[in-house]
Parts: C-alpha cells; structure tokens; sequence
C-alpha cells in the first residue's frame, strides 16, 4: 500500500525533487500551497507523512515552519539536504529574447537577482511554488513567460531550458524534514536530535543549557529563537544537537527539563549528509 505524502507544491517542486531522489521514484503526493495545510493533513491523518522546507544556507531559517511544528505537535523523523539550483526554462520556441516575465516563488526570484540584472526588461512576478508557473505554461501554452525552476523539471512539463543553474551562488542548499506525529521507535541509528524549551529571563539561563551539552560532549549544530505568539518579548529556543550514542542524549533530559520550561524533543533521527 502506497503512503500518501504531503509536499508544499505541485509535482516538479522542490519539495516534490525530494521525495522522488531521497524516499521513492513513484509517490502519492497530496500537494498544498502553503505549509500549514500541509502540517494539518499529517496532523489530521490525512497523510502518512509530509516533507517541509525548514531552513536554507543562504536565506536562512524559515521561522514560521518551526512554530508550525509546535502548533500542529510534529515531529522530525528524518532529515535532507538539497542543493537548490534554478532553471529558466519555456516553450520549446522561445528564446530568453522572447520573455517578457519571469515567474517563480519569491525566494527562487532572489536567489537570481544577479541573472536578472543582465535582463531588465523581463518583469519578475511572484507566484506559489516554482513548479505551478512551469505547469501552468506548458499547458496553456503561454508564450514570453519564463519559470524557475529545478532540475528534471522541464523534462516533466515538456518545457525548453533557456539558460541553466542562474543562481546567484552554487552553494546554495536547503534542509528538509521529514514530519510525522510520532517518535522514531527505533533509535539505533539516530544521532542528531531536535529539542524545544523555553527560559525565564535569568542571567545564565542560556550558558548553563550550554554548559550540559558541553559536559556530555554533545555538540550543537544549530540553535534558533522563535518569538512566542501569546507573550510578549519572550522566546522559545530550538536547538539542534548530534551525538556518538543515543544513551549520551538520553541521560541530558533530565537535566535540561529541570532547568527549562516547556522542553520537548521534536525529534530524534540519523543525521543527513550535506
């Protein structure tokens, strides 16, 4: 039986390129244009599970997703990094003389700003996803309107690669997670950890969370504030942690409930390679 998966995006994104190179050649996507559908339908039991943009080397965290996890109570099962590149691609008889408007999710606009400096007659429009403007083209046959997007997606729609890889920088990635509602059960390959807490506003609140890590020799790959909705001027703090063995982050959890308000592990699982 085929699991159903939630993307943000139509077949052809981003989110789509990730589970077809990382889970399956052939999956049942449930496709949502915004986020926090997608972490409803996983919530909701409306599909197995779902796969969310969370951060991106250059742009940064996406901080609206973190608070998405808390909301919906998601957990990180697994984690994928992707190298983003962006593809301008149209009709199969046009040429990048013809295109009058580029159309593309605002993020894969800027990330080409470099490009488009060298063509300032073409109009950037913002749209969804980068996949929907190519399917849209392809089948209205729209002419002098380009789109952005990744790799094999023009083979998908039947569209032309005008001009390849116009980012602005090669070294361009985004990190994706896996959610569920669940825990991993089996932990015997998990060596990274996501965790979510909250401090009071105490001098050395933040070093002695530190100094527990540092006693375990736990490292921390990330940590991230996240202004609270209900409270002002107040923060919840998501770290990411990688360890040698599972025992090493269990025997933290103690330590960092007692000294820590709202803990909770968002997820335990084998770190990604980047």
């Amino acid at each position: 039986m085929k699991r159903k998966i939630a993307v943000q995006g139509v077949k052809g994104s981003n989110h789509y390129k990730v589970v077809r190179d990382f889970i399956t050649k052939k999956p049942e996507l449930l496709c949502f244009d915004e986020f926090r559908s997608l972490c409803r339908s996983v919530a909701l039991d409306q599909a197995d599970f779902g796969i969310m943009a969370i951060e991106n080397s250059i742009a940064g965290s996406i901080l609206p997703n973190y608070r998405l996890l808390s909301e919906f109570d998601l957990i990180i099962t697994a984690e994928y990094y992707m190298d983003i590149q962006h593809n301008l691609v149209a009709l199969e008889n046009q040429t990048i003389e013809d295109i009058t408007a580029v159309r593309s999710h605002q993020m894969a606009l800027l990330q080409c700003g470099s490009f488009f400096e060298k063509y300032p007659n073409i109009k950037l429009i913002e749209d969804t996803d980068t996949a929907l403007p190519a399917q849209q083209i392809a089948e209205k046959q729209i002419s002098h309107v380009a789109a952005l997007v990744p790799d094999g997606t023009a083979e998908l729609f039947g569209l032309k690669v005008l001009k390849p890889h116009v980012q602005d920088h090669n070294l361009n990635s985004t990190r994706f997670i896996k959610v569920e509602k669940q825990l991993l059960k089996d932990t015997s390959e998990c060596n990274k950890a996501s965790i979510k807490f909250e401090l009071e506003h105490q001098p050395g609140a933040l070093f002695r969370v530190l100094q527990i890590l540092n006693d375990k020799s736990i490292n921390m790959t990330k940590i991230q504030s996240v202004p609270l909705q209900n409270s002002k001027w107040k923060y919840a703090f998501f770290l990411d942690v990688v360890f040698e063995s599972y025992a090493a982050f269990e025997s933290i959890l103690l330590n960092f409930k007692s000294i820590t308000q709202n803990f909770k592990v968002l997820g335990h699982y084998k770190q990604a390679e980047k």
